[in-house]
């Protein structure tokens, strides 16, 4: 029996080590967990063993024997079980302490909805168990009376329940916490801030309100790990800063309240990367600090935007644009030229070759504005004099079928890479030796777009197959990722992810290549077609949909997502860029127009928290602990009574 005991406590340390209390990395929450799901164990497990073990072995007794059995056995278990439910009432709330705080994260979080699923369960069984007590006491009362029928029907139920609340633990444990299901759900209500940090001796809960550009409130209060007073410790030091504009830190004066809560004043200058340090100075220890590195953004909602047109000067079809040294560059299907547009002068002007037509373009590190000339099966260059330089693209096999090339990109070396969507090749141009080299992919691949990594890597979409991969641009060895997406083309690299557009699947999808994970955004528009995408000042992900009049955006930092109105009809926008200020440029391909959005950032003030709950976590979970206490005391003392009481009827 001993090895089976510790092996039992051994399983269920396994469920600690890979739950939430574990993930802080701090000790005391993983103790916790530990005894909670130790305690539970012992409850639900008593529970089983009462139905499945014991009330089998009464059924085998004469009538007043199992009668008498069945009411000995009562407050036995009892009070084992309200020791249980007292240790659960403790530790239930201490750990979620560490994990959440949030009200509203909790309430609104499916983590939080099964929390409280979960309660809802055990108050039933605990429900049950006093409605057991009763009949027993009604038993002592009357002996001709069955508790050995109503305890069996009891705990059915209630064993029934236990399997239901282990099930509801099991998408617990497995489930993701609520900071994580609603990611940036603290500035998408209450256009806030709000985290808790730790260092090793202390614990920072920190708000910051409404964590905008402008004039902000922060709060700090500071304890040990458990939540408990940092007794040598009656002062903060605040500073913010902003080291990417060479913005050195600023001291922010902070005031103690009587709660022991410190506020002060912070600023934001403007929208970006900001670094705020904390540092709680102690008198008997060393003093504890932390950095903080904070994303200071507007809201989609809190940003007005405009579009501004400009018409070209000859009927044109333009299609795909790039921004490089100042202009933005686009391509027209329906002649052989390149347009220049200069956003200072607001002038177009327009290069022409011998051939048929631009479809995609790039830039090199040397200047060159690069294009394909899809129906002439060529590629070519623009150089710095205004001078065209064009290029035949070997015919692949099989030679019965004309070459389609479509995307085209130069990558670090200033080699040129392109897309040969129908022979499911990507070729590599050498332009120093005039060399074509070519990498064979599976068979209806149909590579369409192509996007060069940070670290080289030549990444393409496979819209026939839908998925992924990378080709290594020394090696040409190439890497397919199955992901099964939905006709993915357009690809956009941001902040270490690749955005995929999804063409027919209607989302933009972000591949983490760390993990190997895929998140897909579904757009607001059932009827439009992702696709071309281009990143603003703010890191918010601007995405074409040509088969609808609208624009879409998406804060990958909050969660929003919105649409943006384009005033012409039938303006059919395939493509967009963005320009070294952030700002996204499009062009509509039926209108003949070159499209650009500027966005203003709207002040949000202290008012935009009118209706946010001030409630805190401390002050539900200490009442509802201590009266756990209480009640698991009185019952337990209940129980001791009723044993005694109960020997004494039965000897």
């Amino acid at each position: 029996q001993i090895p089976m005991l510790v092996a039992a406590l051994a399983l269920i340390s396994t469920t600690s080590l890979i739950g939430h209390g574990a993930a802080t990395g701090q000790t005391i929450p993983l103790i916790l967990d530990y005894i909670h799901n130790l305690v539970a164990a012992a409850w639900i497990g008593g529970i089983f063993y009462f139905v499945f073990a014991l009330l089998p072995s009464f059924s085998s007794l004469d009538a007043p024997k199992r009668e008498k059995m069945s009411l000995a056995s009562i407050p036995r278990f009892s009070a084992i079980f309200i020791i249980a439910l007292g240790a659960v009432a403790v530790t239930g709330p201490s750990l979620m302490w560490f994990v959440e705080t949030d009200i509203g994260l909790i309430t609104e979080s499916v983590y939080g909805q099964l929390i409280m699923l979960k309660i809802s369960l055990a108050v039933v069984m605990v429900g049950l168990g006093f409605t057991i007590q009763r009949r027993a006491k009604n038993a002592e009362k009357n002996p001709g009376s069955s508790i050995h029928k109503t305890l069996s029907r009891t705990l059915r139920a209630d064993a029934v329940l236990g399997v239901t609340l282990l099930g509801i633990v099991a998408l617990l444990v497995n489930g993701t916490i609520p900071a994580g299901q609603l990611q940036g759900a603290d500035a998408d209500i209450s256009y806030g801030y709000s985290a808790t940090e730790f260092t090793q001796n202390a614990r920072f809960d920190v708000e910051i309100s409404p964590f905008a550009s402008g004039a902000n409130t922060i709060q700090v209060a500071v304890s040990d790990p458990g939540g408990g007073a940092l007794y040598d410790s009656e002062k903060i030091k605040v500073k913010v800063s902003n080291p990417s504009k060479a913005i050195a830190p600023i001291e922010v004066v902070m005031e103690r309240s009587d709660g022991g809560v410190f506020s002060g004043g912070l600023t934001f200058g403007f929208s970006g990367k900001w670094q705020v340090e904390i540092e709680a100075h102690r008198t008997e220890n060393p003093n504890e600090s932390k950095i903080l590195d904070l994303l200071v953004k507007p809201r989609l909602a809190d940003i007005q935007v405009q579009i501004a047109e400009y018409e070209l000067p000859e009927a044109a079809k333009p299609l795909h644009l790039i921004y490089h040294d100042d202009s933005i560059w686009i391509s027209d299907p329906s002649a052989p030229r390149l347009w220049q547009f200069s956003p200072d002068t607001l002038e177009f002007s327009q290069y022409e070759f011998e051939g048929i037509t631009t479809t995609f373009l790039a830039a090199d590190g040397s200047g060159n504005i690069w294009f394909v000339d899809t129906p002439g099966n060529q590629l070519g260059f623009l150089d710095a004099a205004g001078q065209i330089t064009t290029h035949t693209i070997p015919k692949l096999d099989p030679v019965i079928s004309e070459n389609i090339p479509i995307s085209i990109q130069a990558d670090l070396d200033g080699n040129i890479w392109v897309a040969v969507t129908n022979k499911d090749r990507i070729i590599k141009y050498l332009p120093e030796s005039g060399e074509f080299k070519e990498v064979r992919l599976a068979h209806n691949s149909l590579p369409f777009a192509l996007a060069i990594a940070p670290d080289g890597n030549i990444w393409y979409s496979a819209s026939g197959s839908g998925n992924i991969g990378y080709i290594d641009p020394v090696t040409l060895l190439h890497t397919e990722i199955d992901a099964d997406l939905q006709s993915p083309e357009a690809l956009l690299f941001a902040d270490g992810f690749l955005w995929i557009a999804e063409h027919t699947g209607l989302a933009i999808t972000r591949y983490d290549h760390t993990f190997g994970t895929f998140a897909s955004i579904a757009v607001p528009n059932p009827d439009a077609l992702p696709f071309g995408m281009a990143l603003d000042r703010y890191g918010n992900v601007w995405f074409a949909q040509h088969t609808v009049d609208s624009i879409g955006a998406y804060d990958p930092d909050n969660g929003d997502l919105t649409e943006i109105p384009i005033q012409a009809e039938s303006s059919f926008v395939q493509f967009m860029t963005s320009d070294e200020k952030g700002i996204v440029w499009f062009v509509g391909q039926n209108t003949n127009k070159l499209g650009k959005i500027i966005t203003t950032e709207l002040p949000v003030t202290a008012e935009a928290q009118a209706g946010e709950s001030t409630l805190r976590y401390s002050e539900i979970a200490s009442p509802l602990m201590a009266l756990g206490i209480v009640m698991s005391s009185l019952f337990f003392v209940r129980a001791v009574r009723d044993r005694r009481r109960i020997d004494q009827i039965l000897t």
